[in-house]
């Protein structure tokens, strides 16, 4: 009797044995629901028969005898299980073939046309399930595309799929949320050279569930949900991310309030050059106010402030720095020496030189946000 005859006569036998020694090598498949084995089963099956018809006519199989093998790479693609379980089982079934090879008494004869086969199937069933696993992840890319655009949009997830990848990223209706917007510094050659950026930016601004990370028009947008008392500064885990420009919206109150939030997030990132992050939910309200170019402003400004800022600044800054500080220690003097780390009569001496050449009052409130307005106006 031929081999393959002894082979086709112990179907039943072997592929039980296979399906066994899978289940005993691949954690994946021990405790799989009766479904996904019933079609690991069938897989088999589909192997075992068509080895059997190649060692009947000696001849390799062709590749339209070895679709069967894409349809399952898709089946167990979906069903999350990793190309090395798959490739895992595949590897078990061949050592029960060879196994039955050597119990037949021909597996020298048999070897060439079964190495052949082998060989064939495994290069098939690897490039099908990368395939499908690329196919599948540029779909999940549509969904996460078509959900940014519709929240972008002001409208609810248009599709089951959309809401079900909202779901998953904590984004319900009434959920609180901020949204980051990056530019890289360098246009890549190639969008798709962003996607490992955006999953660096995605995971850098990450809360307690996944966030929304999606590249589209040669930008990285970023959406996470916000907790209800959770105030995020993000600023410093973004500032890792390098080679792009960064911008962070405030905390929305629900998902109506994302098309506002991609506006601030975006303007934010149009303010920062070489890489860095400005994230306005780090920003004072007189900090966003003082954020926005206005001519109009800058008409207001009094020349003798815009001058004194042109001025210190080309020098170094230092007289604008002991403002600032001067501000941050709420107007008290010994407390801005101290921040400067300099003698309390070089803070008196720069805050007197500030005062002759802008002709203000430090004492005066208003006299000051005058000054800081003129400092702050890009």
């Amino acid at each position: 009797m031929l081999l393959a005859d002894i082979l086709d006569a112990r179907s039943d036998e072997l592929i039980a044995a296979a399906m066994e020694r899978i289940q005993a090598r691949v954690p994946t498949y021990r405790d799989a629901d009766p479904a996904l084995l019933e079609d690991v089963r069938r897989h088999v099956a589909e192997h075992h028969a068509l080895i059997c018809t190649v060692l009947r006519r000696d001849a390799p199989p062709q590749p339209r005898e070895l679709e069967f093998v894409a349809r399952h790479a898709a089946l167990r693609a979906r069903r999350g299980v990793p190309l090395a379980d798959f490739m895992e089982a595949f590897r078990a079934y061949n050592a029960v073939l060879w196994d039955a090879l050597e119990d037949g008494g021909e597996a020298l004869g048999a070897a060439r046309a079964a190495s052949l086969y082998i060989d064939l199937a495994a290069t098939t069933a690897s490039g099908a399930y990368l395939e499908s696993e690329q196919l599948l992840a540029a779909g999940r890319d549509q969904v996460r595309r078509d959900l940014l655009e519709d929240l972008l949009e002001g409208t609810p997830p248009a599709s089951a799929a959309s809401l079900a990848v909202a779901r998953d990223c904590g984004l319900e209706a009434d959920s609180r949320c901020l949204l980051v917007a990056a530019l890289p510094v360098t246009a890549p050659e190639d969008e798709r050279d962003l996607h490992g950026a955006a999953t660096a930016l995605g995971n850098a601004a990450g809360g307690r569930t996944a966030v929304l990370a999606v590249v589209r028009h040669g930008e990285i947008v970023v959406v996470r949900a916000v907790g209800a008392t959770e105030r995020p500064s993000l600023a410093d885990a973004l500032r890792r991310v390098k080679g792009l420009n960064i911008g962070v919206s405030t905390v929305q109150d629900n998902l109506a309030g994302i098309p506002d939030a991609y506006r601030e997030a975006s303007l934010a990132a149009g303010r920062v050059s070489g890489g860095g992050v400005l994230s306005l939910a780090d920003l004072t309200p007189f900090e966003f106010l003082t954020l926005r170019s206005s001519a109009v402003a800058r008409r207001l400004t009094d020349p003798v402030l815009a001058e004194f800022v042109r001025e210190d600044r080309a020098k170094g800054g230092m007289l604008i720095k002991t403002l600032e500080a001067y501000v941050a220690a709420d107007l008290n003097v010994k407390a801005t020496a101290e921040a400067l780390l300099v003698h309390v009569n070089t803070a008196h001496h720069r805050l007197g030189r500030i005062e002759e050449k802008t002709r203000r009052d430090l004492r005066h409130v208003m006299d000051i946000v005058d000054l800081l307005i003129a400092i702050r106006l890009p």
